[in-house]
């Protein structure tokens, strides 16, 4: 089963607060929404739930139970997938979640069907610190339990060839995000992601060639970090890895336009990247986003023009396009500046 596609099982122990009773792959803070903080903070129903490039859907029920604190025990159903990983197949992720919603209320009433099943939540309480609460269960219970979760992941899994999505990593064509630390390169990417859901989420949007177009782009974009640059004898960064320019078809540079300190930095930075493209003799598309913080901004479009020779690099040909930007905001100025990359690109 692709990790792209998870089902989790959690509930609501009173002494160890949300706990994580199975789930078909290992989450992490980093990659995952966090279940607990979702359960913990979220009442009976089901809803979707994007974080990041995982949107999930999650069915909170109860469970009757003379164990349990109030008589119920609370617990929570989790589907999420990558939902760019699915793009050929699922061209409208929202309402594909949303038909998940039978399957979520049908798993949850075989689970209450198990008779079991309060106790084991329960069997853990003699060893506190553990939570350890489905390994200690009978074995009665964990195959019943297995069977039952297997089912609904195998029923809830897109039917697709696997096979046709594990491309070689060098083979596949990236934008980079490159720039001073601290400059928004992660906030920006967490963004386009949103943009992206809620292009999913919108009935009204019809599927066509351009926002396919822009899901692959959302979906190859990487943040170049300063695990790609080379120091030489004098710790000067003097050039970045082969690998982190020659497979790009674009490049986007992100820095602090509230503040004049990282300017320098970043035109450094820039730089490495524009003599490596004018080495292979390629005219990559730039992408120059200056930060607002705040909505505050120190570094104007005119000093960005000077210090980058930005017209004459035009003049020489090169793509080039600087624009002045809050990334925090979900608004048209950040499609206004992918749509110039893509236009570029294709």
């Amino acid at each position: 089963m692709p990790k792209e596609v998870i089902l989790c099982l959690s509930y609501f122990d009173t002494t160890l607060g949300p706990t994580t009773l199975h789930c078909s792959s290992p989450l992490n803070t980093q990659e995952h929404p966090d279940l607990g903080k979702i359960l913990e903070f979220t009442e009976e129903g089901t809803f979707i739930f994007t974080f990041r490039k995982f949107q999930t859907i999650n069915h909170i029920f109860y469970i009757d139970s003379e164990l349990a604190r109030g008589g119920k025990e609370f617990l929570m159903i989790t589907y999420m997938i990558r939902a760019a990983y699915f793009k050929d197949e699922i061209t409208d992720v929202y309402n594909y979640l949303l038909s998940k919603t039978p399957d979520l209320e049908s798993y949850a009433s075989e689970l209450k069907s198990i008779r079991e099943i309060t106790e084991v939540l329960h069997n853990h309480k003699n060893h506190i610190n553990k939570k350890e609460t489905l390994s200690e269960a009978p074995n009665n219970f964990k195959k019943q339990f297995f069977k039952l979760f297997n089912k609904y992941l195998e029923k809830m899994t897109p039917q697709l060839d696997i096979s046709t999505h594990l491309l070689d990593k060098g083979n596949l064509k990236k934008i980079y995000i490159f720039g001073p630390r601290n400059a928004g390169k992660t906030e920006l990417v967490k963004t386009l992601e949103v943009i992206q859901f809620l292009q999913y989420k919108n009935n009204n949007m019809k599927r066509d060639l351009s926002s396919k177009i822009y899901d692959f782009i959302i979906d190859n974009i990487e943040v170049l970090t300063y695990e790609c640059v080379d120091d030489d004898s004098d710790d000067q960064k003097t050039k970045l890895y082969e690998d982190c320019i020659d497979n790009a078809q674009g490049f986007i540079l992100i820095f602090n336009a509230s503040t004049k300190d990282s300017i320098e930095e970043t035109i450094e930075m820039f730089e490495l990247v524009l003599n490596r493209c004018q080495e292979k003799g390629d005219a990559m598309p730039i992408l120059i986003i200056g930060n607002k913080f705040d909505d505050e901004e120190e570094v104007t479009s005119d000093m960005i023009f000077e210090k980058f020779d930005m017209e004459e690099l035009e003049e020489c040909g090169l793509f080039i396009k600087y624009f002045s930007i809050n990334v925090l905001r979900e608004d048209d100025e950040i499609i206004n500046a992918i749509r110039w990359l893509l236009k570029q690109m294709i």
